[in-house]
């Protein structure tokens, strides 16, 4: 049904189609004067080493107050309607009582892989009884060793309301280490020394001697400090010999950032430093993560369709914004699809796109990566499409990563190149 056969899950299928699959896109330098290019133009993107002293009364009851509770009747994991009560103490767990007129911001770091959560509740929300897949108070996922603003504190102290680079919300204190000063975390955090994970995730090595380092999951885009220096020779009672030294944030009993060591295998998939930028690397990142299930908000352990590209990106030191429509509106070489384009016209605009390009329709990101018999391909993390049955369509779950031609249906029976809205290169 997606008209592709097994060899077309390789990314070496499409590699081969490319000239030049190996040629440098961006520089480092490029990529970062990109990356400030994005700060500038996307308002929900920031730099948090400039980020604002404080916040006013008003400024930070407007950042709370921009997620506003369901008007229809919403449903909990177990099918059961959603009563006030419940939306009523979330809200008073908001603690905006506690708001001064004057709010000095702190400065943390996320010790793992964590959530960002529309409110300070980890009860999930469902617009759909017995619907699972959505949780509507899911917002992103929050990568482990990410810099984060710290804005507010919720009643119970279980929650902060964060600003991360590209994204702002409620989430798990226990998962935060609170820097003494903003000095501490981007000392760190600037270290020019430092591994990305280039491979799906990857894990410390076991510690019996110290758990907040032991089997520490990370995942792919996930930039990991090393220690400068080789100053020890065994770490958790094992030796260095065959690994990378990592230095890692911990949360103290009285919930400050101190750090540690732990050790990261040199056979895991990671690199020394940013990926070179090149659509072959483009290519080969997004097809490690063929088959992985789909998960809104980065839920379910997997990914979204906007977060799936996001990642792959940031191997490259690419931090592009989180959802779908704000990145379609970011920095790029772009092309337009008007409405009343024909499909054949639509395919026509492929002739001139690069592999790697992100491609973008209301609500869905995807990336291309060249044509098969004319056709323009996918490959993307989406929920399902549809199906002709007798007279009408009807939706067929996927809900992971996966190789689709563009003239595969959606589920209203318009073939989903009907829907591109643009594509942009990132260059």
């Amino acid at each position: 049904m997606f008209e592709v056969f097994e060899d077309m899950l390789s990314p070496e299928y499409w590699i081969r189609k490319i000239d030049n699959t190996d040629k440098v896109i961006m520089t480092q330098q490029e990529i970062e004067n990109f990356n400030r290019k994005i700060i500038n133009k996307v308002v929900t993107v920031y730099d948090l080493e400039t980020y604002k002293k404080s916040l006013k009364k008003d400024e930070l009851i407007k950042l709370i107050k921009s997620y506003e509770m369901p008007k229809k009747p919403m449903y909990d994991k177990y099918g059961n309607l959603i009563e006030e009560d419940f939306y009523d103490d979330v809200i008073k767990n908001t603690n905006l009582e506690g708001i001064k007129d004057v709010n000095p911001v702190r400065y943390g770091i996320a010790i793992r892989n964590t959530s960002i959560r529309s409110f300070p509740t980890k009860e999930a929300v469902f617009d759909k009884q017995g619907d699972i897949e959505f949780d509507r108070f899911q917002e992103t996922g929050c990568q482990a060793l990410e810099p984060v603003v710290i804005l507010h504190e919720s009643k119970d102290r279980k929650w902060l309301f964060i600003q991360m680079y590209n994204y702002r919300g409620w989430i798990k204190a226990e998962d935060i280490a609170i820097a003494k000063d903003k000095k501490e975390l981007f000392d760190y955090i600037n270290s020019l020394s430092f591994l990305v994970v280039t491979g799906n995730y990857i894990k410390t090595q076991s510690n019996p001697f110290d758990k907040n380092v032991s089997k520490l999951e990370f995942t792919m885009g996930t930039k990991i400090y090393l220690e400068e220096g080789n100053v020890l020779h065994q770490v958790g009672n094992q030796s260095v010999i065959g690994h990378y030294l990592i230095k890692l944030p911990i949360r103290n009993e009285e919930r400050n950032l101190e750090f540690r060591y732990a050790l990261i295998s040199k056979k895991e998939d990671v690199n020394v430093g940013y990926l070179p930028y090149t659509r072959e690397n483009i290519l080969k990142q997004a097809f490690k993560l063929i088959g992985d299930r789909y998960g809104w908000g980065d839920s379910l352990g997997g990914r979204d369709c906007s977060s799936y590209i996001m990642y792959i990106f940031k191997t490259f030191g690419i931090r592009l914004p989180r959802n779908a429509d704000e990145q379609e509106v970011s920095e790029g070489k772009s092309y337009k699809f008007t409405e009343e384009m024909p499909i054949e016209e639509r395919i026509k605009v492929f002739d001139s796109v690069k592999p790697g390009a992100l491609v973008y329709m209301p609500g869905h990101a995807m990336i291309y990566i060249g044509k098969e018999k004319g056709v323009p391909y996918m490959i993307h993390d989406f929920h399902g499409y549809g199906e002709k049955k007798e007279d009408k369509y009807e939706f067929v779950p996927v809900n992971e990563v996966m190789v689709t031609s563009s003239l595969l249906l959606t589920a209203s029976g318009v073939s989903f190149i009907e829907k591109f809205t643009s594509v942009l290169e990132i260059e």
